[in-house]
């Protein structure tokens, strides 16, 4: 599992996996806290090393820790094979926002995705990936997992941003720019762009 913190991201690993890391922080799953107070306060990449089946301690400690928000997003492209891309809070991003209660995360996908960019008629595709990442709000640490659907329009329409969500610029760029706005975005930005650049 990857955890992103703004820029900068903590991966899990296996004690055996992690020979190749280069530039990051190695420790291991002895102190969860101090693993989550070096992602946050050092401004480097961390990799924590695990013993098998440690994911159980992984999750009790999140859920004792943070407040858990689900949450859906769209990769959407267009039929001229170009993807969508916006620009919010002055840093590249894409569609995506809470589920509520009682939707499903695809109806929750499908929604944020028409709310923020004006969208309709979207032809909804299989579960893209899951993202994670960890954020402070009103004093409070969150725990968010993001599922991404791929999603496709058949005909053009005309974006509009959603300017209360600090969303002032959509945009249609071909699949190599795209690739590169994320990359230099958040840190969940540019996993995004990582597992979804060859599809």
């Amino acid at each position: 599992m990857t955890i992103n913190y703004q820029f900068f991201s903590m991966r899990f690993v296996e004690n055996s996996d992690y020979a190749d890391v280069k530039d990051c922080i190695v420790l291991d799953d002895s102190n969860l806290e101090l693993c989550f107070q070096t992602l946050v306060n050092s401004g480097r990449n961390v990799v924590v090393k695990c013993g098998k089946n440690n994911g159980r301690r992984l999750v009790d400690y999140l859920h004792k820790n943070y407040i858990m928000v689900k949450a859906a997003g769209g990769i959407v492209e267009n039929s001229d094979g170009d993807r969508l891309i916006m620009t919010r809070n002055d840093r590249f991003d894409l569609p995506k926002g809470k589920v509520e209660q009682g939707e499903t995360l695809s109806e929750a996908a499908l929604r944020e995705t028409n709310e923020e960019t004006g969208l309709g008629n979207i032809i909804l595709g299989p579960l893209a990936l899951k993202t994670y990442h960890i954020y402070n709000l009103y004093g409070g640490w969150h725990f968010k997992q993001t599922s991404w659907f791929w999603m496709r329009l058949s005909d053009n329409q005309t974006l509009v941003p959603q300017r209360e969500e600090g969303i002032t610029e959509l945009k249609w760029v071909p699949l190599q720019k795209w690739n590169g706005c994320l990359m230099d975005s958040y840190a969940t930005m540019r996993i995004i762009a990582e597992q979804s650049f060859g599809r």
